[in-house]
């Protein structure tokens, strides 16, 4: 496990190299220690999270900076007054070079460093915009507060004046300004739950789906109202998820029409056989999550291909039967953290009634 956390840090903190538009990579370097044996020492400052955690709202919606990483995790669907259909995602991760502040003078002394993605994809013809960026905690560059997180103009965080989370940023020319409102009063804690126990040991977090959108989409100089919904998933710890080795790390997350949500993450074998590691779990309205197991998510592809981007969910146990695709398909962003992310559609049936909904995918370790 030491050398999954020491792969899985050096990949952000050496693709970072460090990136940002105002930064001298060589003054970087100099400053940020990137051997394997400094990046191990750092993680094992920070100890595991308590089995039980006290989850506290709305302070667990801002940053744990006691714990050596974090993510915040947005994607949604929007529609226009024109009845235009996009997906979107931004993502921001956050990983701590140490437990105290830089021993230092110089203002560009770094504890965090932050890594970020922003895509938009439409449901039919046209591009996906995607940008990823990479920051760290000098000069209110990026950074992470009781509220949420930043890079850049990239921003995501609560707010108590509107019990809401406020998104906002620009890819590509595009810019979303939104407001997402939880329609439940408390989001589903993920500690305990053996997905996540298997895949992310020594975190906690939540997975709040069925967020209500409104916000504004900006492009070309042209502004229009976008209404939604989205998920949100908010995880700190000593370990977050990463392929590993054989494996790859798979992460769906699905919003059906009749209000019923899934999470799942899994790992699997590059190619056939083995046993997937990993849950997904089912939230219907007004109800606990129900746990349908990794294993009855599979891929609906048999040609071999870099990535595989149709998948089935089906457990007979709990009726559900649903066909999940990308609504176009696309070849993965050219991000430097190499992996497929994307806006899906679902559609099959659940307990015996017919579904459909929307969808998105990650897929890593390919």
């Amino acid at each position: 496990m030491r050398i999954l956390i020491a792969i899985g840090i050096m990949v952000v903190l050496l693709l970072a190299g460090l990136y940002h538009r105002d930064t001298d990579p060589e003054d970087l370097a100099a400053e940020v220690p990137l051997s394997p044996e400094s990046l191990l020492a750092a993680a094992e400052e920070f100890a595991d999270p308590p089995t039980d955690w006290d989850y506290r709202f709305p302070e667990d919606h801002g940053n744990h900076p006691e714990q050596f990483g974090e993510y915040w995790w947005f994607a949604g669907q929007l529609q226009d007054d024109a009845g235009h259909v996009r997906g979107f995602q931004l993502a921001i991760y956050r990983l701590a070079l140490s437990r105290e502040p830089p021993d230092t003078a110089s203002h560009w002394g770094t504890r965090d460093l932050y890594r970020g993605q922003f895509l938009l994809a439409p449901a039919g013809a046209g591009p996906t915009r995607s940008e990823e960026r990479f920051g760290r905690d000098a000069i209110d560059l990026s950074g992470s507060d009781a509220h949420g997180a930043w890079i850049d103009d990239w921003s995501v965080k609560y707010e108590s004046d509107c019990d809401c989370f406020r998104l906002s940023g620009t890819v590509s020319n595009t810019r979303l300004d939104l407001s997402l409102h939880p329609l439940t009063p408390t989001p589903t804690h993920l500690r305990g739950i053996p997905g996540l126990d298997a895949l992310e040991p020594g975190s906690h977090g939540y997975w709040w789906p069925g967020l209500r959108v409104t916000g504004e989409f900006e492009q070309g100089g042209e502004s229009s109202r976008v209404t939604g919904d989205a998920v949100l998933e908010h995880v700190w710890g000593r370990r977050l998820p990463v392929a590993q080795g054989q494996l790859t790390l798979n992460r769906l997350w699905l919003s059906l029409d009749d209000g019923t949500a899934v999470r799942c993450m899994q790992l699997r074998r590059r190619g056939s056989g083995g046993v997937p590691l990993g849950d997904c779990l089912m939230l219907a309205p007004d109800a606990e999550p129900v746990r349908v197991g990794s294993a009855a998510l599979t891929p609906a592809e048999t040609r071999d291909r870099d990535y595989r981007l149709h998948w089935r969910l089906e457990a007979e146990e709990h009726r559900v039967a649903l066909d999940i695709s990308p609504t176009r398909e696309r070849a993965a962003p050219a991000f430097r953290l190499p992996l497929w992310s994307g806006f899906m559609q679902a559609e099959g049936s659940l307990e015996s009634e017919p579904v459909d909904g929307w969808g998105w995918l990650e897929l890593s370790g390919y």
